[in-house]
């Protein structure tokens, strides 16, 4: 459809007018505020708005997305009529029993250690704080009874406030809306709050619906296995179950069976749904797939004995007049924790460079291992304020304790945390695994962990303002290595397994501490 201007339909008109009494006995007048200019700008406007709506008639026809000038997609269909698709398709929304876009989610995941002024304070479920913005409320997620002061027990916290505003970074200080007595009016963050979600946008609902257009139920296809299982909802609540993806394996459990392993979104075993999410997903496939079908649905296999570990040594860019070199040297080897307290941690010695570094005034950083049961993959980084014979005193609080004897720390810098969340959400991109040959030969997915891959992304670690963090990653033969579960180090890609029936396929995760970003 050729689309004209207010200024081209006008002069179109104007030109009509002109052929049309070209022979009149008095000459027509066409200025703008005659009679016929008045008609044609009138005229002009009125089909304007009329091709705007013949063109997203035509638009909403058929979905369908364009690429602008920019080079960024967008739909060319209204969200009207993607809402009257959906609900023609049967494309569910996150809320039950309607059909459409899905609304924004909170955010979860977040610890803190609420400061104590009392012993033994009840912070009640739902005791909830604000950020410094005022724009995101959270709230605690079960009773908590403090131990204090000073008080070591924990809060798990989940936001109020909906959307990506409610993503709230470690190292957060939040205030209490109506603290109990004995509180203190702030808490910080020593885990953030992760894993919320804006409201679904026209493109994204779009390219949802063109899934559903573009492979269609043809009676048990492995695309429609997993359209049924990402659009799964409960079959006597109606509530979605918001299955995150779904991974489809065709014949791994003989003819006529069709494997289905469901995810979540989120991170590590987060991303692992529970055992009755599993079964209302199986009440739904049951519903929907061939009677002569035996469709399974699995949770990924995801065994603690089987965590992973990453160990990247990178080399810092010196740009920045060395903002991303190490703090210390610490010639290549960690050091044991002995002891610790809330603040400390103790060893056997204190690395001679660290103690160079603080007595020279710095506050030298120290990246903690912490395997405790619970903790983040992601290093624990923390400055040293006070060395005291064998004890560091640090300037965080431990959410989770290390493990004494077991874990310990490397040197720090500003480059370890923004690189371990680059591996992090590399891992979590992974797929279950494809070992068994079975996977659905038309979705392709990752599923091993490859060294070159983690090369990829430390390289392309940069800084806000786009600058590269790392220099180089030498010597390349232990650049990366990878371990399981406290196992031995060493250069090798992790193949998740899928041997067993009766369970599903591994999927890859990282063990508590399971990132280390050293010199």
């Amino acid at each position: 459809m050729i689309v004209y201007t207010e200024d081209e339909i006008n002069a179109a008109a104007l030109a009509y007018f002109r052929v049309t009494f070209q022979n009149s006995a008095t000459p027509i007048d066409l200025s703008d505020r005659s009679f016929c200019g008045l008609l044609a700008r009138a005229f002009a406007r009125f089909w304007v708005l009329a091709q705007s709506q013949i063109l997203q008639a035509n638009n909403d026809a058929i979905p369908a997305y364009q690429q602008d000038a920019d080079g960024n997609l967008r739909s060319k269909t209204s969200r009207a009529a993607l809402e009257a698709w959906a609900f023609v398709f049967g494309l569910p929304s996150d809320v039950a029993g309607v059909y459409g876009a899905k609304g924004p989610t909170i955010s979860t995941g977040g610890v803190g250690i609420p400061g104590a002024t009392l012993p033994a304070v009840l912070i009640p479920a739902g005791t909830q704080a604000r950020d410094s913005t005022g724009a995101v409320v959270v709230e605690t997620v079960a009773n908590v009874t403090t131990d204090g002061p000073p008080n070591t027990q924990p809060v798990q916290l989940v936001s109020v406030t909906k959307g990506t505003q409610a993503n709230l970074s470690a190292g957060t200080t939040l205030t209490w809306l109506a603290p109990p007595a004995g509180i203190t009016v702030t808490i910080v963050l020593t885990s953030g709050l992760t894993s919320a979600k804006d409201a679904e946008t026209d493109l994204e609902l779009l390219q949802r619906l063109l899934r559903r257009i573009q492979s269609p139920q043809r009676g048990g296809t492995a695309a429609d296995y997993r359209a049924w299982a990402e659009s799964s909802f409960n079959v006597v609540t109606g509530a979605a179950l918001n299955v995150f993806r779904c991974w489809v394996y065709p014949l791994r459990d003989g003819l006529g069976t069709v494997d289905n392993v469901i995810t979540l979104d989120g991170s590590g075993t987060g991303r692992k749904p529970s055992a009755a999410l599993v079964a209302s997903v199986q009440g739904y496939m049951d519903t929907v797939r061939p009677v002569t079908a035996v469709a399974t649905v699995y949770a990924p296999e995801m065994a603690t004995s089987r965590a992973v570990q990453v160990r990247v040594r990178a080399q810092p860019s010196t740009g920045k007049n060395g903002t991303y070199l190490f703090d210390w040297d610490d010639l290549g080897a960690f050091t044991p924790i002995t002891a610790h307290t809330g603040n400390t941690i103790t060893m056997g010695a204190i690395p001679p460079n660290l103690a160079a570094a603080f007595a020279a005034g710095k506050a030298p950083r120290v990246q903690i291992v912490i395997s405790t049961a619970g903790a983040s993959p992601l290093p624990w980084v923390a400055r040293v304020t006070n060395i005291g014979g064998a004890t560091l005193t640090l300037d965080r609080t431990f959410a989770i304790a290390p493990t004494d004897a077991v874990d310990y720390f490397w040197a720090g810098s500003a480059i370890v945390e923004p690189i371990a969340e680059r591996i992090l959400d590399y891992v979590d991109s992974l797929g279950p695994s494809r070992a068994s040959g079975t996977a659905d030969a038309n979705d392709a997915w990752e599923d091993e962990l490859r060294l070159e891959r983690v090369v990829d992304v430390v390289m392309e670690t940069r800084d806000t303002d786009g600058t590269r963090v790392v220099q180089s990653m030498s010597p390349y033969a232990t650049a990366v290595q990878t371990a399981i579960n406290g196992g031995t180090f060493a250069a090798i890609n992790r193949q998740p397994r899928d041997i067993r029936a009766g369970v599903g396929p591994e999927l890859l995760f990282l063990r508590s501490g399971g990132i280390e970003v050293v010199q």
